[in-house]
C-alpha cells in the first residue's frame, strides 16, 4: 500500500480531521479501501469520529459502502454502541434494510448487539422489523433462539411478529 494510502486510513482512524480534509481537498480518491474492504468513511463510523465522519460524507464519500462481509458502516456504529455516529448515517440515502453477506440488516445488529435505544429509530426510518435473512430467520427468531427476552421485547413493541 502506498505511503498516501497508509496515511489516510490512519487519519480516519484517528479522527485527524484536518488531515482527511487535506487530502479530500488534494482529491484522493473518497473510496479507496484496505484490502478488508474498510473506507475512510467506515474506518471513521467504527473508531467514533464524528466531524471526520461529517468531513467525507460532506466530500461526497458513499456511506452506503460495505466491507467484504457486506458491513456498512451504520452496522458498524451499531456494532461498537457509537449511537451519535449511527444517527448521523440515518440522515443519508442508503437503503436501511441493506443487508450484509448473511443477509443481517441494521436492525439486526441493533438487537443483536443490545443497542435497543436504536432498534424503534430504525424502524421509524423505515426498517423492516421482520427482514428474513440469508438463513432463513428474522431478527426476532434470532433473539428467541438466543433467549435475549429483552432484545425479543422491544422487537415485538416496533411490530416484529415472526
Amino acid at each position: 500500500m502506498p505511503k498516501l494510502t497508509d496515511d489516510w486510513f490512519a487519519a480516519a482512524r484517528a479522527g485527524r480531521t484536518d488531515i482527511v480534509q487535506a487530502l479530500v481537498d488534494a482529491h484522493y480518491p473518497l473510496e479507496t479501501a484496505t484490502p478488508e474492504g474498510y473506507t475512510a468513511l467506515i474506518l471513521s463510523a467504527y473508531d467514533d469520529h464524528p466531524e471526520t465522519l461529517k468531513a467525507l460524507l460532506s466530500a461526497g464519500a458513499n456511506a452506503c459502502a460495505a466491507d467484504r462481509h457486506g458491513n456498512t458502516a451504520l452496522m458498524g456504529a451499531l456494532f461498537k454502541g457509537e449511537t451519535e455516529i449511527a444517527t448521523m448515517l440515518l440522515d443519508t440515502r442508503c437503503d436501511i434494510d441493506q443487508t450484509n453477506n448473511a443477509g443481517e440488516t441494521a436492525l439486526a445488529f441493533a438487537a443483536l448487539f443490545g443497542r435497543l435505544d436504536m432498534i424503534p429509530v430504525l424502524v421509524a426510518h423505515g426498517a423492516s422489523v421482520n427482514h428474513v435473512d440469508a438463513r432463513g430467520g428474522t431478527v426476532l427468531q434470532m433473539a428467541i433462539a438466543q433467549r435475549n427476552r429483552t432484545a425479543a421485547d422491544a422487537l415485538r413493541r416496533v411490530g416484529a411478529t415472526q
